[in-house]
């Protein structure tokens, strides 16, 4: 499914209460029809207009559980030096480095190793001096 439908569905209860509300306070005579209908229009439209704001909310993002992490890339948000955030897909995660001398800067990718309680354990994407190829 779409993150878009996904947004709609989920924004579709709402829209039908203020409906049914809207259209009760006209049938009452509370509200003329006519405002009514605007008021409803202006609540669609609000939400339609909120979506590009929103839409990282309503993106699939990894599975929970923990061991689906594990090896997922990562962007550093804060530098890790040897702690910070990183992001994975819309999530916001506190990462610390498996190597606590190491830094990465905001920006740069990193590999989930290991995870350790709310805090993964991260390593940097470089090639490491051993593995590196011979030039």
């Amino acid at each position: 499914m779409s993150t878009f439908a996904r947004y709609l569905l989920f924004q579709l209860p709402g829209w039908t209460i203020a409906g049914v509300l809207l259209t009760a306070a006209a049938l009452e005579g509370w509200l003329p029809a006519w405002a009514a209908f605007a008021l409803g229009a202006v609540l669609v439209a609000k939400d339609l207009l909120f979506y590009p704001r929103l839409r990282k909310a309503y993106e699939p993002g990894p599975t929970h559980g923990g061991t689906e992490l594990l090896g997922a890339l990562a962007i550093v948000e804060a530098p890790l030096s040897p702690s910070g955030t990183v992001r994975i897909g819309a999530e916001r995660w506190r990462a610390r480095l498996f190597d606590a001398s190491a830094r990465v800067a905001e920006g740069e990718q990193v590999r989930v190793r290991e995870i350790d309680q709310l805090t993964l354990v991260v390593e940097p994407l470089t090639l490491a001096p051993e593995t590196a190829p011979d030039a």
